[in-house]
């Protein structure tokens, strides 16, 4: 019978190298994106089953010493990292919002969706309701003047419809939630920042903070809770660009930290001091 302290690290047997997964939360700050209503970060609800993955641009070196080329030595030049995950919090509009990549709008917001005014003045963008509710919203893609007449029949099938010199082209229903809209047939993707916080399914454990400075982020299609409807989630897939000459604020604290591809690991961060950690980052990156 081998002793198996002799034939492997004995640390493996150590309590304290174990460790599970206990759940994942994930903040999104970018400057001046019109997702966040005045906040400086999107929590991303119930974030689950997260991937990841690793594709290497590799450069071959060719020689032809002996007559025919051989290639000798491959180099990679460049990894790029590319992710998913998938949030079951489905009814934040802020989420959905994100997850369409368009723009979302509040009564305190530039830019409203009011009711039909005759003889006014429409900007390109406006945001506009019919008088007789209808479900829909419309925006303006012609701006000009309305006539005094409102539109007759108001097309809910994606068409436009016209007042004078003005188009109001259909956007769709307006989601749950009247006092919020969200625009979703302007598809874009989502360019900032990545905090990933991985916490231990074991008391008294420390979570790992993973911080992307530098991510392009887009909605990906649903995903399918326990019984497939009732808790279908949003699916988001990210690609983790250059960090560039980032560096972690000073005021971070005493933990110890990784410097890696597309940006930084935060390791040994206690549960009661991760909220700070995250606001100190996320204050960092708008400062």
């Amino acid at each position: 019978m081998y002793d198996l302290t002799k034939v492997q690290n004995p640390e493996v047997l150590n309590a304290k190298s174990v460790d599970l997964v206990g759940g994942y939360r994930m903040f999104l700050p970018e400057k001046g994106s019109p997702f966040f209503l005045g906040g400086k970060l999107i929590h991303l609800g119930h974030v689950r089953n997260p991937t990841e993955t690793y594709t290497p641009t590799e450069k071959a070196i060719d020689t032809a010493v002996y007559g025919a080329n051989q290639t000798v030595l491959k180099v990679t030049t460049k990894i790029e990292e590319t992710g998913a995950f998938e949030t079951a919090s489905v009814r934040d509009l802020r989420l959905r919002g994100l997850w369409a990549g368009s723009a979302v709008y509040t009564a305190g917001d530039a830019v409203l969706a009011e009711t039909f005014a005759p003889s006014t003045e429409y900007a390109l963008d406006d945001l506009v309701l019919p008088t007789v509710p209808n479900g829909h919203y419309y925006k303006v893609t012609t701006a000009g003047t309305s006539s005094s007449a409102e539109p007759t029949g108001w097309k809910t099938d994606g068409g436009t419809n016209q007042s004078g010199g003005v188009v109001f082209t259909d956007q769709g229903e307006i989601p749950a939630g009247s006092n919020i809209v969200v625009i979703p047939r302007n598809h874009a993707s989502f360019n900032g920042m990545l905090v990933d916080v991985t916490t231990s399914a074991i008391a008294g454990r420390t979570s790992e903070l993973f911080i992307a400075p530098n991510v392009s982020l887009r909605g990906d299609g649903y995903g399918s809770g326990r019984n497939g409807t009732d808790e279908t989630t949003l699916k988001f897939a990210y690609t983790i660009l250059s960090a560039g000459d980032y560096t972690l604020p000073a005021t971070l604290g005493d933990f110890g930290t990784v410097k890696i591809s597309g940006g930084y690991d935060v390791l040994g961060v206690p549960d009661k001091d991760v909220t700070a950690t995250v606001d100190k980052i996320i204050a960092a990156y708008y400062a």
